[in-house]
């Protein structure tokens, strides 16, 4: 009896660890193009893609009409030129093909940092999910006008054995 019960003070302890770990080790190197990048763990696999970011704000004109620049490619995640006190938004489309159970965690780095924010993160992708995340940029949280540069990483995590799904 004593040593059953000892076996689940053990595997309390290990889960309780496990979930209390700090989840990833991301790195805030700054990538120039969009990069992946695969880290495995005693329990995890972590799938990570990282994208730069930036964003050029500038003083706003008392003009009815305003340039903005605007960018579409895909390999980054940039807000454009944009005037203070606007808003600019990025669009992630993300999916789940595998069989596996995902946790995505989204993360942004840089002084470009204070001024994003996400409609959604920290969440599961089950086999078949597909997400589309708002990614939101406030110019009016900036220190003023100024290019801003960082990087987006999108962390995947899913559990090497099965059974720890349920500590994602």
């Amino acid at each position: 009896m004593k040593k059953i019960i000892i076996g689940f003070i053990l595997i309390f302890l290990i889960i309780s660890g496990m979930y209390f770990y700090n989840k990833t080790k991301v790195k805030p190197d700054f990538v120039a193009n969009m990069s992946t990048e695969k880290k495995v763990d005693l329990f995890f696999v972590y799938e990570i893609v990282k994208y730069p970011s930036n964003v050029e704000i500038i003083e706003s004109e008392k003009k009815s009409n305003i340039t903005l620049g605007m960018t579409g490619d895909p390999w980054n995640l940039n807000f454009g030129i944009i005037p203070i006190g606007t808003e600019s938004r990025r669009f992630m489309n993300l999916a789940n093909k595998k069989e596996e159970i995902y946790k995505v965690e989204i993360y942004v780095y840089g002084n470009i940092s204070p001024m994003v924010s996400f409609d959604r993160n920290n969440f599961i992708l089950r086999k078949g999910d597909e997400v589309k995340v708002t990614a939101l940029l406030n110019s009016t949280l900036s220190k003023g006008a100024g290019k801003f540069m960082g990087e987006i990483d999108i962390v995947s995590k899913r559990a090497r054995i099965p059974f720890l799904n349920v500590i994602l």
